[in-house]
């Protein structure tokens, strides 16, 4: 070919070419797609490139692209030969085998594979009979596009080249613009929704935040979540915790709902996987779990819908944070209920603390108090007023707590001191407080808690106790001294009575005995005493009139007080009745009286007075008795009066302001004992230079007094009868047994409660009466009469003591034991054996 002709058919390929890639853009132009692109789009193009292609620049023509099952197929295809007639992969016209093979078989897989033009051409290059160009959209393979002549010796030229890539880069674009367009649409209704969902998740969160229990907050997570998600069915469990299990769960078209699930429910909730911290997809459902802390699920959250759409990542990511917010409301409302059962805890510790509890500002004025403060402080009950500036502490403390205040606000330590005053009604106070600097909050000053405890009853207590323990230490030195004394007064009282029956044709010698005898006596009263402060002398209390009382002694306290002192009597017959023992109420008076008459050596007035008295609960607190109506006996003197420290310590045992071998300083401590055991107290006000009053309360009675009987004379024994004398102090068992001998008894002597057993079960003689001392060096004489009746049933007892009361034979068999005190007479010894004798076993014996 001429270089002519050559060049007029390069022009004529060049026009061909320019005018299919002109063409084909004016069609992709005309084709306004405004989102994805339809098959039915892609056909109508593939149409009409291929028409614009087929037979005005090639032969034939091809797109192949990739279909949903990856594979590369034959999308549209033009030949010359089949004009006219829709060309698709599956209908085709006979073609080349030029196209059958190297085409379609390797061109086409290799330029879609490499991405690069492939060339269909002879061996040196210069005749291009097709080209193969490959369509990349979104930098992924399409498909392919083919440009190809029936004959390998046909020349389409590098236009066809140039010409191919053109058309393939204009389908690229249309498509890529599609996809873009396509994918901004779908951004834009992705945003619309999550800024809806983000608008829900947040009137969920505000609305939860309010919510004070489970239920609440897991029927509104569920209709949230059903909302957010457009979901058929929400589901919310909760699995452990205190209401579970729970389940919120809110449906399309229902009201959302929550209590405890049903057997359905629990079927048809998605079940909780252990150890899952992401949200997982089951069956319908998207779960996301409700954590606490990653090793730690409390329960699920789960959506399901069906509109067949799959969850995506946003789907899990607004899940989960419903899931957050079910975790974090259901915490808050645990933590508030926790919260308000710790304020309410320490509110009631805070009111019922037994101690005063205050917070005070920087000015030390008191914020809010307890009721115990304003019990210690004599304040009024806190209300809270902010316009009230709070009481001030009482000025007599007030100095030493602005110290400790200052003190804990500069070394923010705590202080503790004991601070002495006087309360409201000018009763001495003893204050232990406690301060300690309270966290200042933004702005404010820092304040101070301050512990208040009135600990003066408790001072006052502890000195009872060592009082008390005090007493009872002298109590059991009395006691021991008592029981020894009671031995010797038995044996000098026996003997005198004794030396009186043998004498009694001796006038002087026989009232010589007698004075022995009444001293003996009087000598009983100092011991009787002394086992009143060792709690150890038996008390007889009954009912009886203390006026009636008083005035039986008043001829005796005449001759004891003398001419020198006038006796004044202020009281009214019938004002009712007192119970307590009446030997030692006469007693008191006896000492009050003797007392009241050494006040008064130049003489005086001594008062007599009996009043009906009320004792107010204020009154009761102070003396130690109980509130109600009394009977106030009360002994004046004009005497020289005491003061303070001699009041206060009067009724101490052994205490006496007496000079030596005048007094004994036991009166006063008997008769603040005998009070004691009538439920009653005694007081003492006393002036010096004016005298003193002594006032004794006694609880009234309305009971009738008791009538004292005389004694009925018993029976007297035949005098044959053997007695077991058992005794560990010699003289006094010599005694006894003497005046037994005397009454004509048979005596068996034994010094322990061994040796009378021993005795008793050697002695061929029957035993039929035990006279034991109580206290024995070994086994003691009760726990002998125990066992001798165990052995011998007819045996009777009496028990002798200077310590004990008549409740030491209760246990002993019925009616064969009696009781004598020490120091008793030989007459009474006798007397009350033959009572013990006379009776018989069954029935009870009159009890000395």
């Amino acid at each position: 070919m001429t270089p002519e002709k050559s060049n007029a058919v390069e022009a004529e390929r060049l026009v061909r070419a320019w005018n299919l890639t002109n063409q084909v853009a004016q069609v992709l132009k005309s084709k306004q797609l405004d989102g994805r692109i339809s098959r039915t789009d892609i056909a109508w193009l593939v149409d009409q490139v291929l028409d614009l292609a087929v037979p005005e620049f090639c032969d034939w023509c091809a797109i192949d692209s990739f279909e949903f099952d990856g594979q590369l197929h034959r999308f549209g295809f033009r030949h010359v030969s089949c004009l006219g007639e829709p060309q698709n992969h599956h209908e085709l016209c006979e073609v080349p085998p030029v196209h059958d093979n190297e085409v379609s078989r390797e061109r086409t897989s290799r330029a879609v594979m490499t991405r690069t033009t492939q060339i269909i051409g002879n061996q040196s290059g210069d005749v291009v009979s097709g080209v193969v160009v490959p369509i990349v959209v979104d930098d992924e393979p399409w498909g392919s596009l083919t440009f190809a002549s029936d004959s390998a010796k046909t020349n389409l030229g590098t236009v066809a080249v140039d010409a191919a890539q053109l058309v393939a880069t204009g389908l690229k674009n249309v498509l890529e613009r599609s996809s873009l367009m396509a994918a901004h649409r779908d951004a834009v209704r992705q945003s619309q929704r999550i800024a809806r969902q983000l608008h829900q998740l947040i009137a969920a969160s505000i609305m939860v935040t309010g919510m004070r229990t489970e239920i609440e907050i897991l029927r509104n997570i569920a209709a949230s979540s059903r909302s957010v998600f457009d979901a058929d069915t929400a589901i919310v469990s909760l699995t452990e915790g205190a209401s579970a299990p729970l389940s919120g769960v809110a449906r399309r078209g229902r009201v959302a709902t929550c209590d405890a699930p049903s057997a359905e429910l629990l079927v048809e909730t998605p079940l909780l996987r252990i150890g899952e911290n992401e949200p997982w997809i089951d069956g319908e459902w998207l779960v996301a779990p409700i954590l606490v802390r990653r090793d730690w699920t409390r329960g699920i959250i789960a959506i399901r819908r069906s509109d067949q759409l799959e969850f995506g990542p946003e789907d899990r990511e607004v899940l989960t944070l419903l899931a957050q917010m079910a975790s974090g409301a259901v915490a808050s409302s645990e933590l508030g209920r926790t919260i308000e059962a710790s304020e309410e805890r320490l509110r009631i510790l805070f009111e019922t603390a037994p101690i005063g509890i205050v917070e005070v500002d920087y000015r030390g004025r008191a914020r809010f108090w307890n009721d115990s403060a304003s019990r210690v402080l004599s304040w009024e009950r806190y209300r809270d007023s902010r316009s009230d500036p709070g009481p001030a502490f009482p000025e007599v403390f007030s100095l030493e707590l602005a110290e400790m205040w200052s003190e804990v606000r500069t070394e923010r330590g705590l202080v503790n001191r004991e601070l002495l005053g006087v309360d409201g009604t000018g009763r001495a106070q003893i204050l232990n407080v406690t301060a300690v600097a309270l966290p200042a909050s933004r702005g404010s000053e820092v304040g101070v808690l301050t512990l208040v405890d009135d600990v003066t009853n408790h001072r006052e207590l502890k000195a009872e106790v060592r009082h008390a323990q005090s007493m009872e230490m002298r109590g059991q030195v009395a006691s021991r001294i008592a029981h020894d004394f009671n031995n010797l007064l038995t044996l000098i009282s026996g003997y005198a009575e004794i030396m009186a029956r043998e004498l009694e044709f001796d006038d002087r010698a026989s009232q010589m005995a007698m004075e022995i005898q009444a001293t003996a006596s009087r000598a009983s009263l100092l011991t009787g005493q002394l086992q009143t402060i060792g709690r150890t002398k038996a008390t007889h209390p009954i009912v009886f009139d203390p006026v009636s009382a008083i005035q039986s002694n008043a001829e005796v306290l005449e001759r004891i007080l003398g001419d020198d002192v006038e006796l004044i009597w202020q009281f009214d017959d019938h004002m009712g009745n007192i119970h307590a023992d009446p030997d030692q109420f006469e007693q008191m008076i006896l000492n009050l009286s003797i007392n009241a008459r050494d006040a008064m050596p130049q003489g005086g007035e001594l008062s007599f007075s009996v009043e009906v008295v009320q004792v107010s609960d204020t009154q009761a607190s102070s003396l130690g008795v109980l509130e109600g109506t009394y009977l106030k006996v009360s002994v004046t003197d004009t005497g020289v009066g005491m003061d303070e420290g001699t009041v206060a310590n009067c009724f101490e045992p052994l205490f006496t302001t007496k000079s030596p071998f005048k007094g004994t300083g036991m009166g006063l401590a008997s008769a603040r004992r005998l009070m004691q055991e009538s439920g009653g107290a005694i007081t003492c006000r006393s002036d010096v230079g004016l005298g003193t009053t002594f006032e004794m309360i006694f609880p009234r009675v309305l009971d009738a007094a008791k009538v004292v009987e005389h004694a009925v004379e018993m029976p007297q024994g035949d005098g044959q009868s053997l007695v077991l004398v058992v005794e560990d102090d010699l003289g006094l068992r010599r005694l006894i047994s003497q005046v037994l001998l005397r009454n004509g008894f048979r005596v068996v002597e034994a010094a322990s409660g061994e040796d009378a057993l021993s005795l008793a079960s050697e002695s061929s003689d029957s035993v039929e009466l035990l006279v034991s001392d109580v206290i024995l060096g070994g086994i003691s004489g009760r726990d002998l009469a125990g066992r001798l009746q165990s052995e011998r049933p007819n045996l009777k007892v009496l028990l002798v003591s200077g310590t004990e009361n008549s409740s030491i034979v209760d246990g002993l068999l019925p009616g064969s034991s009696s009781f004598l005190s020490k120091p008793f007479k030989p007459s009474e010894l006798i007397d009350r054996v033959h009572q013990v004798l006379s009776t018989r076993i069954g029935y009870d014996v009159t009890k000395g």
